[in-house]
């Protein structure tokens, strides 16, 4: 049996459907990517709401969240706010991110050292080893009180 010539043709409409779904087979082969994303998502919106901030660093939130070992979607159902079960994720949560550390597989990670929150909370010191804005810290004597 052979094929007509009109069969074999493509059509303007055949084509573009084709581009279309190939352009979004990668957007639905992934879903575990979108599940990460939404994870993420939730772990920032509980970071913002346990903490008080808002802009929290994106890369610094994907390790805190890997090393809390949390299944997928997790925490999409927990609220440490109101749930007492969920009050040791929420102190360690809280934790890693004022102290700019994680532990992952039972070892201390230092994650943003300089951007840890406890720095701004404290408001008087800053990160040992970095000099100040106004470069003339290091002259200064300590103040006691």
């Amino acid at each position: 049996m052979q094929m007509r010539a009109k069969d074999r043709d493509v059509s303007r409409r055949k084509l573009l459907i084709g581009c279309a779904l190939g352009a979004l087979t990668p957007c639905i082969a992934d879903r575990t990517g979108l599940a990460e994303a939404s994870d993420l998502e939730n772990f920032l919106r509980l970071s913002a709401e346990l903490t008080g901030r808002t802009r929290l660093p994106v890369d610094s939130a994907r390790i805190y969240l890997q090393s809390l070992g949390l299944d997928r979607g997790a925490l999409r159902s927990m609220d440490p706010l109101q749930d007492k079960d969920s009050d040791g994720l929420a102190r360690r949560i809280v934790a890693d991110w004022y102290s700019g550390q994680t532990v992952d597989s039972g070892r201390m990670i230092c994650v943003d050292y300089t951007g840890a929150l406890m720095w701004d909370a404290i408001g008087f010191a800053g990160p040992r080893g970095i000099p100040r804005d106004d470069g003339a810290g290091w002259a200064l004597a300590p103040v006691v009180k």
